[in-house]
């Protein structure tokens, strides 16, 4: 099945609808509406890195947000999560589904060190010689 890119949009305009205009996750402050669930069930899932269909056995347990967040990189990448015909569609949908979700960790790694940075600024402003005393 060819890859909708309106699929993405509808799907985000869909979930933004459920949630109302302000919603924001309690424990994170998370409003990012492709990452906002409505919890019925545990907070932590298992993400299936390279697609259930795949490679079932490699899962990494997330939280609910992050697993939504992969799950939609991987729809709007283009990765086919059905059961492929051949082997070699097999490889190619479980290494596209793979790459999806190191992109994932990826920018969420940039972002860590970007918060990192400023957390440095900040301590050079508010105390300059604190490098002295580590």
């Amino acid at each position: 099945m060819p890859n909708d890119p309106m699929d993405g949009p509808r799907r985000r305009h869909r979930r933004q609808q459920r949630l109302g205009p302000d919603a924001r996750c309690a424990m994170c402050g998370e409003t990012n509406p492709e990452c906002l669930m409505q919890v019925r069930r545990s907070i932590l899932e298992q993400h299936h890195v390279a697609g259930e269909a795949h490679e079932p056995e490699l899962t990494i347990v997330v939280c609910r947000n992050c697993h939504a967040r992969f799950s939609a990189a991987q729809q709007d990448d283009g990765v086919p999560l059905t059961p492929q015909p051949t082997v070699l569609e097999r490889v190619i949908a479980a290494t596209k589904a793979t790459g999806s979700t190191l992109r994932v960790i990826g920018e969420g790694l940039l972002r860590l060190g970007d918060r990192a940075d400023g957390v440095i600024t900040r301590f050079d402003a508010a105390f300059p010689n604190w490098r002295k005393h580590i």
